[in-house]
């Protein structure tokens, strides 16, 4: 069926940007263009969030968030009268700041609006958002630029350790807020916040993530994901250097004793070899077959005191007499 529009709607009509059709409507949700929309039919007056919200139905914070998308595009130049423009971006160069200082780790909620003001008074801030919206291929949403914020300004981490971070989430696959906060975490715990410690950090998180597709493979656990407590099991036998032969033996020991998979198990049994210098299979069937053998009871051999002997045939003797 083909559609157009109806003739008699055409008595008043209003403008939105062309780059809106061209660019932005596959990317703006709905309540977004709702916004705009609105934005631009009252563009004769300031539209403020709560006007907006209830016109609309729309929750003011979910308002907020809109006005923060269109500005971050540069269709709305100024946040607070809303008034539209067409401004060209130009690439933002890094502009650093005095270091972030670490204040806490705890979760920070930070409200569309103080975000808006970041954004504003922070070309760090407008820096920081450009480069991960490179790496996300989109436009950030809320939850992920207060999770950047947050990163930045609480627990002070550098701009460019913040992008490293998301740089490496982006090759893992892995760049949902709470995955990327939990990492910035560790980091800030664990005091990397220069380029060196993090790309430091970043090679032994990867070579760890091979490590742990490894464990799983050898242990018939590729479709689900290690718990925290197993992946802290598998960082140490990573760290002590254990070999495949030597896991995959001692994961068949386990099978064989328990039934069952048993991480603690298998680390007890590792450790154990380690102590004994056992170093793979066949040093350990070596050992443990010597075990054996020396721990067998050997047999007394009976011995005689002869003189004892004659001395008591003597005296039975005498006795017979």
């Amino acid at each position: 069926m083909d559609y157009e529009f109806n003739p008699s709607q055409w008595t008043r009509i209003f403008a939105v940007p062309v780059s809106v059709a061209e660019n932005n409507l596959k990317i703006a949700s709905g309540e977004q263009l709702k916004v705009l929309l609105y934005i631009s039919y009252h563009n004769d007056h300031q539209c403020k969030p709560e006007e907006i919200s209830q016109k609309l139905g729309i929750a003011e914070e979910v308002v907020e968030e809109a006005l923060i998308f269109w500005k971050n595009i540069g269709v709305l130049s100024d946040s607070r009268n809303l008034s539209m423009s067409f401004v060209e971006k130009e690439e933002t160069k890094p502009v650093y700041e005095s270091k972030p200082k670490i204040r806490t780790t705890e979760k920070h909620e930070l409200s569309p609006a103080q975000i808006a003001d970041r954004i504003a008074n922070s070309e760090e801030i407008k820096y920081l958002f450009e480069k991960a919206e490179n790496i996300y291929s989109r436009i950030l949403n809320h939850t992920e630029q207060r999770s950047i914020v947050w990163i930045h300004d609480y627990m002070g981490l550098s701009s460019d350790v913040i992008i490293m971070l998301l740089q490496h989430c982006r090759e893992m696959d892995k760049l949902s807020a709470g995955y990327i906060e939990a990492i910035a975490k560790a980091w800030c715990e664990k005091g990397i916040n220069d380029a060196k410690s993090a790309e430091e950090e970043i090679n032994r998180m990867s070579t760890m993530e091979v490590f742990f597709r490894k464990i799983k493979r050898i242990f018939g656990i590729e479709s689900r994901k290690l718990n925290t407590r197993e992946r802290t099991y598998a960082e140490k036998w990573c760290d002590e250097g254990f070999s495949d032969e030597l896991i995959e033996y001692a994961f068949d020991k386990n099978i064989d004793s328990t039934g069952k998979l048993s991480f603690a198990y298998i680390d007890k049994i590792l450790f154990n070899w380690k102590e004994k210098g056992y170093i793979n299979k066949e040093s350990i069937e070596i050992g443990e077959s010597k075990s054996k053998t020396e721990s067998k009871p050997k047999k007394s051999k009976k011995t005689y005191d002869f003189d004892a002997l004659t001395q008591i045939a003597l005296d039975l003797g005498g006795n017979d007499e």
